[in-house]
């Protein structure tokens, strides 16, 4: 088993990726250094500069180079004779939308593969809670920060978002379709009842209304969704009535900052997801997932077989 002699740490990060570390190398070997104790390299939150908010332990962080300059590092290492002491996360992930496993959590809940994945407490005991785990990441109250505009909704390629300044959560599936209906009649109008894609919208609609639940079969749901999604994508990216259809909605939907009551339907659509968005003293009290220590944007994975 090889013993270090002399560890260095590299702090990965944007401003110190594989090139920038192939660099100091030669360095690090003159004066002695055994053994590179190098950060968590894994794929972190978007403008990490540590990451130990990991978002996929399944890939490289893209942002620190390709998979070929980091070949290169290690070659480098590999050719002094030195050794790689790796820091790794295996207790808890980013709280965040580009985490796929927890944004498959939010899309589906209990349909989701990897529902068992965190450590979050489904039953708790404050009913606005069970079924749904806690987002405290406001920076005031709730109801201030919904009547002040700053929870805005979106729609993009990867669906239909619930955005928070940089933190951008999923819409659950199901919640598409109060989105997607509203004002229905009006785009039957619009396009036509026999419009092609007006069909295909229909056909959008009967797929969501028709997606499997749990315990069946998991991946049948999973090309359901995806279906959805790329046709809802399609459609929108080609067809202007519809594309203004779904944006006029989504304004409906958000309302006005300053007035209460036009800010009715997000918070009922809110209240549906499988989070609850709360202000980060919050989670004081009501906090109803593991986190690492205190820190609200690090939710820790189930460590039980």
């Amino acid at each position: 088993m090889r013993i270090p002699v002399a560890t260095y740490r590299l702090q990965f990060s944007p401003a110190l990726g594989w090139r920038q570390a192939q660099e100091i190398v030669p360095y690090l070997a003159a004066l002695g250094i055994s053994d590179i104790y190098a950060s968590p390299i894994f794929q972190a939150r978007p403008g990490s500069t540590h990451g130990y908010d990991v978002v996929d332990p399944t890939r490289l962080n893209p942002e620190l180079g390709t998979a070929e300059d980091f070949d290169i590092l290690i070659q480098q290492v590999k050719a002094r004779n030195m050794g790689w002491l790796q820091d790794i996360v295996p207790n808890h992930m980013a709280y965040d939308g580009t985490n796929p496993l927890l944004r498959d959590v939010l899309e589906n809940g209990e349909s989701s593969p990897h529902f068992s994945v965190f450590d979050i407490d489904w039953s708790h005991p404050y009913a606005s809670l069970r079924g749904r785990v806690l987002a405290p990441f406001l920076g005031r109250p709730y109801g201030e920060a919904l009547e002040a505009g700053d929870i805005t909704l979106r729609y993009d390629r990867q669906g239909f978002t619930i955005n928070y300044y940089t933190l951008q959560l999923p819409l659950k599936i199901e919640s598409y379709i109060p989105l997607l209906t509203h004002r229905l009649s009006l785009l039957r109008r619009r396009l036509g009842e026999d419009h092609p894609d007006y069909i295909k919208f229909l056909g959008i609609l009967y797929s969501l209304k028709n997606l499997p639940l749990a315990p069946t079969d998991y991946q049948e749901r999973a090309d359901q969704i995806r279906f959805i999604k790329r046709m809802l994508w399609e459609l929108y990216t080609q067809n202007a009535t519809l594309r203004d259809f779904l944006q006029e909605n989504i304004s409906l939907f958000q309302g006005e900052a300053g007035k209460p009551e036009s800010i009715t339907r997000l918070d009922h659509l809110l209240s549906e997801q499988h989070f609850r968005l709360a202000f980060w003293k919050v989670a004081t009290e009501e906090i109803n997932y593991r986190r690492f220590f205190n820190i609200n944007e690090l939710i820790s994975l189930h460590m039980e077989e």
